[in-house]
């Protein structure tokens, strides 16, 4: 009866421990990774998203100018609240690291207010790392004029590639 017992509860803990796999492999190339406080993974730690799961995830667009451009751009992405959804983030910092390091923390109650996207496209053409790509965290300034002040800016980081739940 013991054996049983314990074959049982070996079966109920790789179960569990299955079921925090369980997010889809991405198919293509990888443009960001989410790691930390998190309940949805790949492999126990990590989600790797490619664009086309990036694409599956609720989104918006965005009509703005922003201090890097002359002029209006449209810009499309996932919203981060769905990214966030997705993974089954837990943490209520979102700490976000870009190529060239330079990283900036966004909080759970910053997220909810402004409803910011992260950008794969600008004007209909996928963004590149050259062109702020593959993925640049907006904010609607359109929308909240306050979003154009400079503590603002520094959260609309480009050539976002990691994702740390905090």
């Amino acid at each position: 009866m013991i054996k049983w017992t314990l074959i049982l509860a070996a079966y109920f803990t790789i179960s569990l421990s299955a079921l925090a796999d369980n997010l889809p492999q991405p198919l293509g190339s990888v443009i960001l990774t989410i790691s930390g406080q998190i309940e949805n993974t790949q492999d126990g730690k990590t989600v790797r998203l490619d664009l086309a799961q990036l694409k599956q995830l609720k989104s918006n667009t965005f009509n703005i100018q922003t201090r890097w451009s002359d002029s209006a751009h449209r810009y499309q992405g996932p919203l981060l609240s769905a990214v966030l959804n997705y993974v089954g983030a837990k943490g209520s910092v979102v700490h976000l690291t870009a190529l060239n390091d330079y990283t900036t923390d966004i909080d759970q109650e910053y997220i909810d207010k402004y409803e910011p996207i992260l950008a794969w496209e600008e004007d209909g053409k996928q963004l590149s790392v050259r062109e702020k790509g593959p993925l640049w965290l907006l904010l609607p300034n359109d929308k909240f004029p306050e979003l154009n002040a400079e503590t603002h800016s520094g959260k609309m980081i480009w050539q976002l590639t990691q994702i740390e739940i905090r």
